[in-house]
């Protein structure tokens, strides 16, 4: 009963995990945020290669969520076998490779495979089996659904970066600057997408360690642009709808900076500005 005890104690801490990764994605301590630095940090010592932190990130997660799984599970079947099962023919399978037999019963439970050549006998056995079916069944769901909400997340990310190398380009090619426009509804555009990318990194702080091959395609190349818009717009001599416009950008600056830094930095700094750098050369933007 030892193994099952800790069994049942792997399956709860990995559903907890679960539980953090997907519900509860603000806490620090959620499995996703401790695999994201670390193979963040990996691959910052090779650049050529630091894009593919975030995908291998998501993929560790998911595969550490099932290798969890499978081996909780089968340390609780450990105790039953073999008599707690029957072969495909009836039999009792040999006492031989115990371990390996219930880890790949475990296995097959939890993709729901069930390829039948290992049958649980025993009342407790099957309602575990039942269980681990259903469980992986729910984590398979789970993790279609968290990457098929990541990438719009991701795309928001990517979509606020354009469009501000987009204004400071043209500002570049025509001579004008975005705050001499008199448009509030630029500035009050970027202030909503500095907020999407902020609540982005809320609910999805794995989005962090996703970075881009281009860096005009990086929000960290573009946050002193950004504060520059709301610095020269929330002047004197400008009409009151353009300040309150860039007053609003200034605010969701200070926002997406406070999370940045509690999240990922961990700067401390009261100031946006040396967060913003901090931010730039993690993602090995040219400050």
């Amino acid at each position: 009963m030892f193994w099952a005890v800790i069994g049942f104690l792997l399956i709860a801490a990995i559903a907890w995990q679960v539980f953090n990764d997907l519900f509860h994605p603000g806490g620090t301590g959620a499995l996703s945020d401790w695999i994201g630095r670390a193979l963040f940090a990996g691959f910052r010592r090779l650049p050529r290669f630091r894009p593919l932190a975030g995908p291998f990130a998501l993929v560790t997660v998911i595969a550490v969520w099932v290798a969890g799984l499978v081996l909780g599970f089968a340390l609780t079947y450990l105790h039953a076998f073999p008599a707690g099962f029957r072969t495909s023919t009836g039999t009792v399978p040999a006492d031989t490779s115990r371990f390996l037999s219930v880890l790949y019963f475990s296995f097959e439970t939890l993709i729901t495979l069930g390829y039948g050549d290992l049958v649980p006998r025993s009342a407790l056995v099957r309602f575990a089996a039942g269980c681990e079916a259903t469980v992986g069944f729910g984590l398979l769901t789970a993790s279609v659904s968290w990457i098929v909400l990541l990438y719009p997340a991701l795309a928001r990310m990517r979509l606020l970066a354009r469009g501000v190398s987009h204004i400071v380009g043209a500002e570049r090619d025509s001579g004008i600057r975005l705050t001499d426009s008199g448009s509030d509804v630029a500035l009050s555009g970027l202030a909503r997408d500095v907020t999407h990318a902020r609540i982005d990194l809320v609910h999805f702080p794995i989005v962090y360690y996703f970075v881009s091959n281009d860096p005009n395609a990086s929000v960290a190349r573009w946050t002193k642009d950004l504060a520059r818009f709301a610095r020269e717009a929330d002047t004197a001599g400008h009409p009151p709808h353009v300040r309150l416009a860039a007053n609003a950008l200034d605010r969701a600056l200070h926002d997406f900076a406070a999370i940045l830094d509690r999240r990922f930095l961990h700067t401390r700094s009261e100031r946006r500005e040396p967060i913003f750098e901090a931010f730039a050369n993690d993602h090995l933007i040219d400050s």
